[in-house]
Parts: structure tokens; C-alpha cells; sequence
């Protein structure tokens, strides 16, 4: 299913339903960030935390009064930029806070295409990290076949499937908890 069928289905999703795919996928790559940010010299992990926590607040809690664009500007400097840093996880970190600015996007701006700019973000870390892995560029062929890839195609069309159901702050904070993986991202990655 994942492919031309997938992104049809994700570019049909409500404006709240783009919100909450875009940053579920930024949740489960939270870990991603934390680690470039605690082995470099550059980011802040507590705060991509407090920003995910911020917006399924605002997703979650009627009435709450968030100033989403502040928010995101004031997270906007602990955006990592991969060229000017020696450390591969610079370029996973950046597509977790891709993610995290789609699902903002999703709310101030509104174009509809924020689900699969996160979409494409996340599944642009599992390839380059399989990529990475194997020394080389795989065809797509290859990457298709790959274990992670298969596991994030799975997730995402999973996820897909969750975020279809009726708005409910319960179904909301049910995708918070399975976007979490228990504390594992799209590459495998554990902060324990």
C-alpha cells in the first residue's frame, strides 16, 4: 500500500489528522535528536521534548492558549544544519525537527502537504541510515527489501490507519504512545 495509494490517503486527511501524522512521526524520531544532541556540542534535547509536549497539549487539552508560531521560532535555533557538522546524526536530528516543523505547519499555515513532508523526512533517515549501514547507496530495489524500511513503511501505514479515526483526545493521546515505540526511533535508536 505504501507509495502512490499512501500519499493519495495522506493528502485526504483533515487539517488535524495532517497535525497529529506529522507529529507522531516527529515523536518517534525524538530519540534520533536527543542523541546528536547529547554527543555534539549543538542542539537541546529537553526542548524538541517540551516542543512535542506543547503541540499534543494544544491537540489534546480544550481551551489550551498556545502562541504556536513563538513556539516554533524559539525552537528554530536548535535546528541542526548537517554541513556544518562532522556527525552523521546531525542529518537524522534535522529530519526529526522536519517533522516537528510540518506538524506546527499543519496548524499555522495549513497547506496540506505537511503529513508527507514528515512522511518523506522519516523515511528519508531509514534510508540514508540503511544507506550508511551498507557503505554504499542501494538501489531502490535494495532498500525496499530492507528490514527498517519495511518496519517504517509499516509503521507509517499503521499509523495512517490510527489518525483515520474520529477526533478524540483519547485516540489522540492513544498515537502519542504508539509514535513513542516504547523509546525507540525509526532507526533503531534507544536513549536507555
Amino acid at each position: 500500500m505504501f507509495g502512490d495509494k499512501f500519499y493519495k490517503k495522506i493528502n485526504k486527511l483533515a487539517p488535524w489528522q495532517q497535525t497529529v501524522f506529522a507529529l507522531a512521526l516527529a515523536q518517534r524520531m525524538y530519540p534520533n535528536y536527543q542523541l546528536f544532541s547529547d554527543t555534539s556540542d549543538f542542539g537541546n534535547g529537553a526542548r524538541f521534548r517540551e516542543t512535542l509536549n506543547t503541540l499534543w497539549t494544544y491537540l489534546t487539552v480544550k481551551g489550551s492558549r498556545v502562541d504556536l508560531s513563538a513556539e516554533l521560532e524559539s525552537f528554530e535555533s536548535f535546528i541542526p544544519d548537517p554541513t556544518q557538522s562532522e556527525s552523521y546524526g546531525a542529518y537524522p536530528a534535522l529530519d526529526a525537527c522536519v517533522a516537528l516543523g510540518a506538524a506546527y505547519n499543519s496548524v499555522i499555515c495549513r497547506v496540506g502537504e505537511e503529513a508527507v513532508e514528515a512522511s518523506s523526512a522519516s523515511l528519508g533517515t531509514v534510508a540514508g541510515f540503511v544507506d550508511l549501514l551498507a557503505e554504499r547507496e542501494l538501489s531502490e530495489e535494495e532498500l525496499y527489501e530492507h528490514e527498517l524500511i519495511m518496519a517504517e513503511m509499516e509503521f507509517q501505514v499503521e499509523l495512517l490507519d490510527k489518525v483515520s479515526q474520529p477526533r478524540d483526545a483519547d485516540v489522540i493521546l492513544a498515537i502519542r504512545d504508539f509514535a513513542a515505540q516504547e523509546g525507540v526511533s525509526n532507526i533503531g535508536i534507544s536513549l536507555e
